[in-house]
């Protein structure tokens, strides 16, 4: 009986290191995806709650504004785009996958913030590459 208890102690064990295992492995498979290939749930697009899609389509606006096209306005978009990015990630309620997939799409916009922070960087070049990142969430998510 003891054997009997020990087994089943090791064995339940085992299936949840196995399932911890493989909910990091998909994690692991999404964060990996390059930035040229969209991380799509099984050729289907992630589902995002109602508070993300709203402040991603406010960063949207924000990258898409005209003004923003000069780069003497380069600390004010960043400014703004980081206020809207905190939003976003405070009202953020999705879990899961589609989390981590949205921290993939996410990950590749702070990079995008990073270069537009440094003034090294050629800023049109940056900023098209944050309204082309940004945009890309509506290829992603649904």
């Amino acid at each position: 009986m003891k054997k009997l208890l020990i087994f089943l102690i090791v064995a339940v064990a085992a299936c949840t290191n196995q399932s911890n295992t493989e909910q990091q492995a998909n994690k692991t498979a999404i964060e990996e995806e390059s930035t040229a290939a969209a991380p799509l749930n099984n050729g289907s697009k992630w589902k995002a709650d109602e508070a993300t899609k709203k402040n991603v389509a406010e960063l949207a606006q924000v990258v898409n504004d005209t003004i923003y096209a000069d780069a003497t306005k380069r600390m004010q978009l960043y400014a703004t785009l980081q206020t809207k990015i905190d939003t976003l990630v405070k009202q953020c309620s999705m879990q899961g996958a589609e989390h981590d997939a949205l921290h993939v799409w996410l990950k590749n916009v702070l990079k995008d913030m990073k270069e537009l922070k440094d003034e090294n960087d050629e800023y049109n070049e940056v900023y098209a590459d944050l309204k082309r990142d940004i945009g890309k969430f509506n290829d992603w998510f649904e």
